[in-house]
């Protein structure tokens, strides 16, 4: 059995677009299988953009429900279609455009088709509401806007969803089987996302680190909208790409429609890269939206270092330091174990430290244990404090073994392993942490019901 079977294969962006009040919201609620997209017969419901991740067939792919197409501020509505798909096929991997099969083709449902047809990337016209007598037979017109393949769907009763799904599938064929041996870093070095709120002063930090105005840095929040990437080379010779980000700003202060793209953007890179430097203003302190990067960073499986900009301007000494770093553990809790470095991107005062901060926690990332180590502490551990029953019935961890790096990944087989509670496998991961480290990566844990699965071949 090869590890990577074990894990979701891949992971794509899918846009949703269309007019209002076609669908979009629905199918993006039946596609993650979940209600967090505002549902309602009203057109232009989804103001914001919602973003979800789901798995289909042992394949991740995240899915951005986007507005629908309306005037807005006086604009006509060709020019807001064309911003608006502009920015999706610009971020998406592929994209679904949404229709009503009861409408049937709109003017504005051609013009959005054309555009998308102009723009390279792979498009799925998806006919909504095609269930009862108008719906079967109303889809087959929308051949004439000349895109393919065409799905008819019905999020209302969630038929067609696999077949829409089998469609992104082959829009998107599936990479190279990784290993954990593929996350090396290769000789472009540690891919490195720089995130945080706008202001915070990261194009600061990656012009110091480069020691040039390679970015353009301004006091107005949102200066950054597209994610660059620059190869940078520290003192010891070891190489990273820093890849700047987006602001990612607070949902209601979001005002114009192009800000709220960059937050595809910031979650692109962050998922294209090995780890994360949150960039924090000593100032302004943490904040919700730190949080919420954080949480992207997490949800990635990505390592985390904490850099707390301007420090120069707030100081305190080492109480100083140790009241922040107080703060942060306690604003973080799922990553109080990673590393927070105090810096000030003006002065340079700790940038040398964050580099060397950034590598090590990349090498704590890439740490791989063996099974035979791992299965000896396993033991050890649940000897000290076993899972506790659950409905009467005694639960059996029997064996572990690291399946693959960044994140560090293992896999645990038990006889009941649905039942072992949360808290308990917090305790598991807090244990590896305390015996192995992993400082500032993200452990997963994946339990499978069974014996040992590798009985005579474990090593070291």
């Amino acid at each position: 059995m090869q590890s990577s079977e074990l894990l979701p294969k891949s992971t794509f962006l899918v846009a949703l677009v269309g007019r209002p009040n076609v669908g979009k919201s629905s199918i993006f609620n039946r596609l993650t299988r979940s209600r967090q997209a505002l549902v309602d017969d009203t057109p232009g419901l989804t103001r914001d953009r919602h973003y979800g991740e789901t798995v289909w067939d042992d394949r991740m792919f995240r899915v951005v429900d986007t507005g629908g197409f309306e005037p807005d501020d006086g604009e006509t509505i060709k020019r807001q279609v064309w911003q608006q798909a502009q920015l999706a096929y610009e971020e998406a991997d592929v994209v679904v455009l949404v229709l009503d099969a009861r409408v049937g083709p709109m003017t504005d449902d051609h013009y959005l088709a054309d555009l998308l047809r102009r723009s390279g990337k792979p498009v799925i016209c998806a006919v909504n509401k095609s269930d009862g007598h108008v719906g079967r037979h109303g889809y087959a017109e929308f051949y004439g806007l000349g895109l393919e393949p065409i799905v008819p769907v019905s999020a209302a009763h969630g038929t067609g969803m696999e077949d829409l799904v089998a469609a992104l599938f082959a829009a998107v064929p599936l990479p190279a089987v990784t290993t954990s041996q593929d996350s090396e870093v290769g000789a472009e070095g540690v891919r490195v996302a720089v995130v945080g709120c706008p202001n915070a002063g990261k194009s600061s930090l990656i012009n110091r680190l480069l020691g040039e105005s390679r970015l353009v840095i301004s006091d107005v929040p949102g200066t950054t909208r597209d994610s660059i990437d620059m190869p940078y080379v520290d003192q010891r010779g070891r190489h990273m790409i820093l890849v700047d980000t987006a602001g990612i700003r607070r949902k209601s202060r979001i005002a114009l429609r192009i800000e709220k793209f960059s937050v595809i953007a910031a979650i692109k890179s962050i998922e294209r890269s090995h780890l994360v430097v949150l960039v924090m203003d000593a100032e302004r302190g943490v904040t919700d939206q730190d949080q919420r990067v954080a949480t992207l960073a997490l949800d990635a499986g990505k390592g985390l270092v904490f850099a707390v900009n301007k420090w120069d301007r707030v100081g305190g000494g080492g109480r100083g330091e140790r009241e922040f770093m107080r703060v942060v553990a306690d604003a973080f809790p799922h990553f109080n174990h990673a590393r927070v470095m105090f810096i000030s991107a003006m002065t340079g005062r700790g940038v040398d430290k964050l580099v060397d901060g950034i590598h090590a926690t990349y090498q704590e990332g890439m740490r791989h244990i063996s099974t035979g180590i791992l299965n000896r502490w396993l033991r050890e551990v649940v000897e000290k404090h076993p899972p506790p029953r659950r409905m009467h019935r005694l639960i059996r961890i029997r064996y572990m073994t690291q399946i693959s790096s960044m994140p560090p990944t293992m896999l645990i087989f038990a006889n009941l392993p649905d039942q072992i509670h949360q808290t308990y496998r917090r305790y598991l991961e807090n244990q590896l942490r305390e015996s192995f480290g992993f400082g500032g990566v993200v452990i997963r844990l994946l339990f499978r019901k069974g014996d040992n699965p590798y009985d005579g071949q474990e090593d070291g």
